[in-house]
Protein backbone atom coordinates (compact mmCIF):
# COMPACT_ATOMS: atom_id res chain seq x y z
CA UNK A 1 0.00 0.00 0.00
CA UNK A 2 3.01 2.29 0.29
CA UNK A 3 2.88 2.71 -3.49
CA UNK A 4 -0.57 4.34 -3.38
CA UNK A 5 -0.23 8.12 -3.81
CA UNK A 6 -1.58 10.06 -0.86
CA UNK A 7 -3.86 12.08 -3.12
CA UNK A 8 -5.66 8.97 -4.38
CA UNK A 9 -5.77 7.00 -1.11
CA UNK A 10 -9.39 5.93 -0.56
CA UNK A 11 -10.46 8.47 -3.20
CA UNK A 12 -13.52 6.45 -4.27
CA UNK A 13 -14.92 6.97 -0.77
CA UNK A 14 -14.28 10.71 -0.59
CA UNK A 15 -16.98 12.51 1.38
CA UNK A 16 -18.64 9.31 2.58
CA UNK A 17 -19.25 8.08 6.11
CA UNK A 18 -17.86 4.57 6.39
CA UNK A 19 -19.18 2.27 9.12
CA UNK A 20 -17.04 -0.81 9.77
CA UNK A 21 -19.14 -3.05 12.00
CA UNK A 22 -18.07 -6.27 13.69
CA UNK A 23 -21.05 -8.47 14.58
CA UNK A 24 -20.21 -10.69 17.52
CA UNK A 25 -20.11 -14.44 16.74
CA UNK A 26 -21.56 -13.98 13.23
CA UNK A 27 -19.88 -16.94 11.57
CA UNK A 28 -20.43 -19.02 8.47
CA UNK A 29 -22.51 -21.44 10.51
CA UNK A 30 -25.10 -18.72 11.03
CA UNK A 31 -25.76 -18.87 7.27
CA UNK A 32 -25.10 -22.52 6.48
CA UNK A 33 -25.33 -24.44 9.76
CA UNK A 34 -28.23 -26.59 10.91
CA UNK A 35 -28.45 -24.46 14.05
CA UNK A 36 -29.40 -21.26 12.35
CA UNK A 37 -29.65 -21.28 8.57
CA UNK A 38 -33.42 -20.83 8.22
CA UNK A 39 -33.69 -17.94 10.68
CA UNK A 40 -30.61 -16.19 9.27
CA UNK A 41 -31.86 -16.68 5.70
CA UNK A 42 -35.10 -14.94 6.65
CA UNK A 43 -33.19 -12.06 8.26
CA UNK A 44 -30.93 -11.69 5.22
CA UNK A 45 -33.99 -11.73 2.95
CA UNK A 46 -35.51 -8.90 5.01
CA UNK A 47 -32.19 -7.09 4.76
CA UNK A 48 -32.16 -7.51 0.97
CA UNK A 49 -35.71 -6.22 0.67
CA UNK A 50 -34.98 -3.18 2.81
CA UNK A 51 -31.84 -2.16 0.96
CA UNK A 52 -33.46 -2.68 -2.42
CA UNK A 53 -36.29 -0.37 -1.39
CA UNK A 54 -33.87 2.27 -0.13
CA UNK A 55 -31.46 2.23 -3.05
CA UNK A 56 -28.54 0.29 -1.60
CA UNK A 57 -26.61 -2.48 -3.33
CA UNK A 58 -24.67 -5.21 -1.52
CA UNK A 59 -21.74 -7.49 -2.18
CA UNK A 60 -20.95 -10.37 0.16
CA UNK A 61 -17.93 -12.58 0.74
CA UNK A 62 -16.15 -14.82 3.23
CA UNK A 63 -13.12 -14.16 5.41
CA UNK A 64 -11.26 -16.70 7.54
CA UNK A 65 -10.97 -15.38 11.09
CA UNK A 66 -7.95 -15.99 13.29
CA UNK A 67 -10.03 -17.02 16.27
CA UNK A 68 -13.15 -18.97 17.12
CA UNK A 69 -15.55 -18.83 20.05
CA UNK A 70 -13.98 -15.74 21.64
CA UNK A 71 -11.03 -13.33 21.78
CA UNK A 72 -12.67 -10.98 19.33
CA UNK A 73 -9.79 -8.53 19.62
CA UNK A 74 -7.58 -10.94 17.67
CA UNK A 75 -9.94 -10.70 14.70
CA UNK A 76 -10.21 -6.92 15.05
CA UNK A 77 -6.43 -6.60 15.11
CA UNK A 78 -6.07 -8.92 12.12
CA UNK A 79 -8.54 -7.12 9.89
CA UNK A 80 -7.42 -3.62 10.81
CA UNK A 81 -3.66 -4.22 10.62
CA UNK A 82 -3.53 -6.61 7.69
CA UNK A 83 -1.39 -9.00 9.73
CA UNK A 84 -2.31 -12.44 11.02
CA UNK A 85 -2.98 -12.03 14.74
CA UNK A 86 -3.96 -15.44 16.11
CA UNK A 87 -2.78 -15.36 19.72
CA UNK A 88 -2.42 -12.92 22.59
CA UNK A 89 1.34 -12.58 22.22
CA UNK A 90 1.02 -11.46 18.61
CA UNK A 91 -1.70 -9.03 19.60
CA UNK A 92 0.49 -7.49 22.28
CA UNK A 93 3.37 -7.17 19.81
CA UNK A 94 1.03 -5.54 17.30
CA UNK A 95 -0.32 -2.85 19.62
CA UNK A 96 3.21 -2.05 20.79
CA UNK A 97 4.35 -1.52 17.20
CA UNK A 98 4.09 1.36 14.74
CA UNK A 99 2.11 -0.71 12.21
CA UNK A 100 -0.44 1.30 10.26
CA UNK A 101 -4.09 0.27 10.51
CA UNK A 102 -7.19 0.66 8.37
CA UNK A 103 -8.39 3.31 10.82
CA UNK A 104 -5.17 5.25 10.30
CA UNK A 105 -5.46 4.83 6.53
CA UNK A 106 -8.75 6.69 6.72
CA UNK A 107 -7.41 9.30 9.12
CA UNK A 108 -4.47 10.05 6.81
CA UNK A 109 -6.94 10.52 3.96
CA UNK A 110 -9.00 13.10 5.87
CA UNK A 111 -11.60 11.12 7.81
CA UNK A 112 -12.48 11.58 11.46
CA UNK A 113 -11.97 8.15 13.04
CA UNK A 114 -14.10 6.97 15.94
CA UNK A 115 -14.93 3.71 17.68
CA UNK A 116 -18.11 2.50 19.37
CA UNK A 117 -16.98 -0.21 21.79
CA UNK A 118 -19.79 -1.04 24.21
CA UNK A 119 -17.92 -4.03 25.67
CA UNK A 120 -15.02 -1.84 26.85
CA UNK A 121 -15.74 -1.08 30.49
CA UNK A 122 -12.20 -0.56 31.85
CA UNK A 123 -9.08 1.30 30.76
CA UNK A 124 -8.11 0.34 27.21
CA UNK A 125 -4.61 1.69 26.56
CA UNK A 126 -4.19 -0.32 23.36
CA UNK A 127 -6.97 1.76 21.84
CA UNK A 128 -4.36 4.45 21.14
CA UNK A 129 -2.62 2.11 18.68
CA UNK A 130 -5.52 1.87 16.26
CA UNK A 131 -5.80 5.60 15.61
CA UNK A 132 -9.16 6.81 16.88
CA UNK A 133 -10.03 10.46 17.37
CA UNK A 134 -12.75 9.41 19.84
CA UNK A 135 -13.79 6.20 21.59
CA UNK A 136 -17.34 5.62 22.86
CA UNK A 137 -17.21 2.83 25.43
CA UNK A 138 -19.59 1.37 28.00
CA UNK A 139 -19.24 4.49 30.16
CA UNK A 140 -19.12 7.26 27.56
CA UNK A 141 -21.91 6.27 25.19
CA UNK A 142 -24.64 7.81 27.35
CA UNK A 143 -26.52 4.56 27.99
CA UNK A 144 -28.79 4.77 31.04
CA UNK A 145 -30.60 1.46 30.68
CA UNK A 146 -29.92 -1.85 32.38
CA UNK A 147 -27.41 -4.37 31.04
CA UNK A 148 -28.58 -7.54 29.32
CA UNK A 149 -26.51 -9.96 31.38
CA UNK A 150 -22.95 -9.67 29.97
CA UNK A 151 -24.14 -7.33 27.20
CA UNK A 152 -23.79 -3.75 28.42
CA UNK A 153 -26.33 -2.29 25.97
CA UNK A 154 -28.41 -3.45 23.00
CA UNK A 155 -27.00 -3.08 19.51
CA UNK A 156 -29.73 -0.66 18.52
CA UNK A 157 -28.64 1.75 21.22
CA UNK A 158 -24.97 1.46 20.21
CA UNK A 159 -25.73 2.47 16.64
CA UNK A 160 -28.16 5.22 17.54
CA UNK A 161 -25.82 6.80 20.09
CA UNK A 162 -23.04 6.81 17.50
CA UNK A 163 -25.36 8.36 14.94
CA UNK A 164 -26.47 11.13 17.27
CA UNK A 165 -22.94 11.91 18.41
CA UNK A 166 -21.13 11.77 15.07
CA UNK A 167 -23.41 11.39 12.05
CA UNK A 168 -26.52 13.50 12.60
CA UNK A 169 -25.27 16.44 10.53
CA UNK A 170 -24.76 15.65 6.83
CA UNK A 171 -21.24 15.69 5.41
CA UNK A 172 -22.45 18.48 3.12
CA UNK A 173 -22.80 20.71 6.19
CA UNK A 174 -19.03 20.95 6.34
CA UNK A 175 -18.07 18.31 8.90
CA UNK A 176 -15.38 15.78 8.10
CA UNK A 177 -16.55 12.38 6.89
CA UNK A 178 -16.45 9.76 9.64
CA UNK A 179 -14.90 6.32 9.61
CA UNK A 180 -16.48 4.49 12.55
CA UNK A 181 -15.45 1.10 13.83
CA UNK A 182 -18.32 -0.50 15.73
CA UNK A 183 -18.41 -3.69 17.80
CA UNK A 184 -21.97 -4.97 18.19
CA UNK A 185 -22.33 -7.33 21.14
CA UNK A 186 -25.98 -8.38 21.49
CA UNK A 187 -25.02 -11.67 19.81
CA UNK A 188 -22.45 -12.43 22.51
CA UNK A 189 -23.15 -15.36 24.82
CA UNK A 190 -25.33 -16.03 26.78
CA UNK A 191 -27.72 -14.85 23.97
CA UNK A 192 -30.54 -14.07 26.35
CA UNK A 193 -32.47 -11.85 26.64
CA UNK A 194 -32.75 -10.27 23.19
CA UNK A 195 -34.89 -7.13 22.82
CA UNK A 196 -37.04 -6.34 19.80
CA UNK A 197 -36.02 -3.68 17.29
CA UNK A 198 -38.00 -0.61 18.29
CA UNK A 199 -38.77 2.72 16.62
CA UNK A 200 -35.51 4.69 16.47
CA UNK A 201 -37.31 7.77 17.77
CA UNK A 202 -37.94 5.90 21.02
CA UNK A 203 -34.34 4.84 21.74
CA UNK A 204 -33.35 7.93 23.74
CA UNK A 205 -30.93 7.22 26.58
CA UNK A 206 -31.70 3.51 26.49
CA UNK A 207 -34.00 3.26 29.49
CA UNK A 208 -36.76 2.11 27.14
CA UNK A 209 -34.90 -1.21 26.83
CA UNK A 210 -35.38 -1.94 30.54
CA UNK A 211 -38.71 -3.49 29.57
CA UNK A 212 -36.78 -6.43 28.06
CA UNK A 213 -33.65 -6.64 30.21
CA UNK A 214 -35.11 -9.51 32.26
CA UNK A 215 -37.41 -11.03 29.66
CA UNK A 216 -37.51 -14.73 28.92
CA UNK A 217 -35.64 -17.45 30.74
CA UNK A 218 -32.33 -16.52 32.37
CA UNK A 219 -29.03 -18.03 31.18
CA UNK A 220 -28.93 -20.68 33.90
CA UNK A 221 -32.18 -22.10 32.48
CA UNK A 222 -31.41 -21.69 28.76
CA UNK A 223 -27.96 -23.21 29.13
CA UNK A 224 -29.28 -26.52 30.46
CA UNK A 225 -30.34 -27.46 26.92
CA UNK A 226 -28.00 -27.32 23.91
CA UNK A 227 -30.92 -26.99 21.52
CA UNK A 228 -32.13 -23.90 23.35
CA UNK A 229 -28.62 -22.43 23.36
CA UNK A 230 -28.40 -22.79 19.60
CA UNK A 231 -31.88 -21.34 19.16
CA UNK A 232 -31.09 -18.30 21.29
CA UNK A 233 -27.87 -17.80 19.36
CA UNK A 234 -29.75 -17.75 16.06
CA UNK A 235 -32.28 -15.29 17.50
CA UNK A 236 -29.42 -12.98 18.49
CA UNK A 237 -27.89 -13.05 15.00
CA UNK A 238 -31.25 -12.30 13.40
CA UNK A 239 -31.63 -9.40 15.82
CA UNK A 240 -28.24 -7.94 14.87
CA UNK A 241 -29.06 -8.22 11.17
CA UNK A 242 -32.48 -6.63 11.68
CA UNK A 243 -30.92 -3.75 13.62
CA UNK A 244 -28.40 -3.09 10.86
CA UNK A 245 -30.96 -3.28 8.06
CA UNK A 246 -33.35 -1.02 9.95
CA UNK A 247 -30.55 1.45 10.61
CA UNK A 248 -29.57 1.58 6.94
CA UNK A 249 -33.19 1.86 5.83
CA UNK A 250 -33.87 4.69 8.29
CA UNK A 251 -30.63 6.68 8.26
CA UNK A 252 -28.64 5.59 5.22
CA UNK A 253 -27.83 8.27 2.64
CA UNK A 254 -25.97 8.58 -0.63
CA UNK A 255 -22.90 9.24 1.54
CA UNK A 256 -23.21 6.08 3.66
CA UNK A 257 -21.05 3.00 3.16
CA UNK A 258 -21.66 0.07 5.50
CA UNK A 259 -19.14 -2.74 5.88
CA UNK A 260 -20.08 -5.44 8.34
CA UNK A 261 -18.67 -8.83 9.15
CA UNK A 262 -18.46 -11.46 11.83
CA UNK A 263 -15.53 -11.43 14.19
CA UNK A 264 -15.50 -15.21 14.58
CA UNK A 265 -17.63 -18.34 14.68
CA UNK A 266 -19.45 -19.07 17.95
CA UNK A 267 -18.22 -21.87 20.20
CA UNK A 268 -18.38 -25.48 18.97
CA UNK A 269 -21.34 -26.20 21.26
CA UNK A 270 -23.32 -24.14 18.72
CA UNK A 271 -21.58 -25.04 15.46
CA UNK A 272 -20.20 -28.53 16.05
CA UNK A 273 -16.51 -29.42 16.08
CA UNK A 274 -15.65 -29.06 12.37
CA UNK A 275 -17.26 -25.76 11.46
CA UNK A 276 -14.08 -23.92 10.53
CA UNK A 277 -13.18 -20.27 11.04
CA UNK A 278 -14.98 -18.53 8.16
CA UNK A 279 -17.18 -15.47 8.70
CA UNK A 280 -19.40 -13.49 6.31
CA UNK A 281 -18.54 -9.96 5.20
CA UNK A 282 -20.86 -7.53 3.42
CA UNK A 283 -20.29 -4.12 1.82
CA UNK A 284 -23.28 -1.90 1.03
CA UNK A 285 -23.53 1.47 -0.70
CA UNK A 286 -25.83 3.53 -2.88
CA UNK A 287 -23.00 4.89 -5.00
CA UNK A 288 -22.57 2.57 -8.00
CA UNK A 289 -18.90 3.57 -8.27
CA UNK A 290 -18.22 2.11 -4.83
CA UNK A 291 -19.90 -1.17 -5.75
CA UNK A 292 -18.15 -1.27 -9.13
CA UNK A 293 -14.80 -0.96 -7.35
CA UNK A 294 -15.54 -4.33 -5.73
CA UNK A 295 -15.97 -6.17 -9.04
CA UNK A 296 -12.51 -7.68 -8.86
CA UNK A 297 -13.28 -9.28 -5.50
CA UNK A 298 -15.46 -12.00 -7.01
CA UNK A 299 -17.98 -11.59 -4.21
CA UNK A 300 -21.64 -12.58 -4.42
CA UNK A 301 -24.27 -10.05 -5.41
CA UNK A 302 -26.72 -9.33 -2.60
CA UNK A 303 -26.65 -10.30 1.04
CA UNK A 304 -25.79 -14.00 0.91
CA UNK A 305 -22.36 -15.41 0.02
CA UNK A 306 -22.41 -19.01 -1.15
CA UNK A 307 -20.14 -21.95 -1.81
CA UNK A 308 -18.75 -20.38 -4.99
CA UNK A 309 -17.76 -17.16 -3.24
CA UNK A 310 -14.00 -16.93 -2.64
CA UNK A 311 -12.66 -17.17 0.90
CA UNK A 312 -9.92 -14.71 1.87
CA UNK A 313 -7.74 -14.78 4.96
CA UNK A 314 -9.00 -11.97 7.17
CA UNK A 315 -5.61 -10.25 7.07
CA UNK A 316 -5.92 -9.81 3.28
CA UNK A 317 -8.90 -7.47 3.51
CA UNK A 318 -7.16 -4.21 4.44
CA UNK A 319 -4.74 -4.12 1.50
CA UNK A 320 -7.29 -5.28 -1.07
CA UNK A 321 -9.97 -2.88 0.13
CA UNK A 322 -7.68 0.15 0.29
CA UNK A 323 -6.29 -0.64 -3.17
CA UNK A 324 -9.78 -0.99 -4.66
CA UNK A 325 -11.00 2.24 -3.11
CA UNK A 326 -7.87 4.18 -4.03
CA UNK A 327 -8.09 3.71 -7.78
CA UNK A 328 -8.33 7.04 -9.64
CA UNK A 329 -11.87 8.35 -9.86
CA UNK A 330 -12.88 8.80 -13.51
Amino acid sequence: MASIPEASRLARLAGKDVLLVFVESYGRSAIEGDCCASRTAAALARFQDRIAASGFTARSGWLTSTTVGGQSWLAHGTLLSGLRVDNQRRYEHLVASDRQTLNRDFRRAGWRTVAAMPAISMAWPEGAFFGYDRIYDAHTSGYRGRPFNWVTMPDQYTLDALRRAELAAPVASGRAPVMAEVALISSHAPWTPIPPVIDWLDVGDGQVFNAWSDSGDPPDVVWRDNARIRDQFSISIAYALDVLSSYLETFGTDDTVLIFLGDHQPAPLVTGEDAGHDVPIHILARDPAVIAALDGFGWAEGMTPDGATPVWPMQAFRARFVAAMSAPVE
